[in-house]
């Protein structure tokens, strides 16, 4: 039998000189068929594992240009795949000879080290919802929350909450909205003018809409074409304006809750169907950008290895970010 290869992690990966070859293993995160300037087609291909991500191009005349536009029978798709290390324009750009699809046993070893997930227990982060939910104290407002996130079912604990930019991954959009929620919980006892319960209502719900904008699909997290024709903040509107129709929410109350979720994106070039209007608005809005930052923040520094004093550009935060620890201040005294 031929021997087994060495398989390495994408972090790992990374690190190799140009033009050593490598056998790794990740998870397709994202598939995307492109035509060149010469009509000649290729594919983006987007992997992962828990840690990091790994980019590169398939040509037509390459296997792997057919096996990633192959039917997938299992989610994830979980592959192996043997390449070279290579750059372009000063970026890696490995060159994949050869890609498999994992089944058995192979499968069931790498799932646990190749899905990217919370940091959190699922169930922490759903009793910590829901004690957010007990504390708005105006019932219809309650009950506004609570059919929202009901009519969706368990699709709104297991949603993402992005393709790529943060939180993109299962239970991706429950863990943000927590974080979110958090930020805003904290904040409430310095500002008096601020509603509370609709602060928190608006945090908990102002990415509800995510949960129909974006799906699973065998090349990885899409949007939906009703998320591409819609997205999440007209999305969001409208899931928010029925659970209020249904809760007998105060007419006057529901204009604000709405307000928050066709707002939170903060900027009308970000997304946002109008500016942050209301004291509750502004809130929330500041609070979700935070989350998101942080979120993007938090995977660089996992990603980064500890040689390197700078990670990547990161496209949300349009830096490279500074992932050396904070020196101790006893040292070289």
């Amino acid at each position: 039998m031929p021997e087994k290869p060495t398989i390495i992690t994408l972090q790992d990966l990374k690190q190799l000189p140009i033009g050593t070859q490598f056998h790794t293993v990740a998870a397709v995160r994202h598939t995307e068929r492109k035509t060149g300037k010469t009509g000649t087609p290729y594919l983006q291909v987007e992997v992962g594992d828990a840690i990091d991500h790994l980019n590169f191009t398939c040509f037509e005349n390459q296997q792997p240009f057919a096996f990633f536009q192959q039917p997938v029978q299992r989610f994830p798709h979980i592959v192996q795949l043997e390449g070279t290390v290579d750059f372009y324009n000063k970026r890696l750009s490995p060159t994949i000879k050869s890609a498999k699809s994992l089944e058995g046993e192979d499968y069931e070893y790498y799932l646990p080290k190749v899905l990217e997930g919370p940091d959190e227990a699922l169930e922490d982060l759903k009793q910590e919802l829901q004690s957010w939910i007990e504390k708005i104290e105006q019932k219809e407002l309650r009950a506004t929350v609570q059919q929202a996130i009901s009519d969706l079912g368990s699709d709104f604990f297991d949603s993402v909450a992005a393709v790529g930019m943060h939180h993109a991954y299962v239970h991706g959009l429950l863990e943000h909205t927590v974080h979110v929620t958090r930020l805003v919980g904290a904040l409430l006892p310095f500002y008096s003018d601020i509603n509370a319960d609709l602060a928190l209502a608006g945090a908990i719900l102002h990415d509800i809409g995510k949960v129909l904008e974006y799906h699973y699909a065998p090349e990885g997290i899409e949007r939906t074409p009703i998320g591409r024709l819609q997205g999440h903040v007209a999305l969001g509107y409208r899931l928010v304006h029925d659970a209020a129709v249904k809760s007998n929410l105060h007419p006057g109350w529901q204009e604000r809750l709405e307000h928050i979720i066709l707002a939170h994106q903060g900027e009308l070039e970000w997304g946002a169907a109008v500016l942050p209007s209301s004291p509750e608005a502004i809130l929330v809005s500041l609070a979700d950008n935070a989350d998101a930052k942080l979120a993007m923040v938090h995977t660089q520094l996992k990603r980064t290895v500890a040689t390197q004093p700078f990670s990547e550009k990161d496209p949300g935060l349009n830096t490279c970010l500074l992932t050396q620890a904070v020196p101790d201040p006893d040292e070289g005294r």
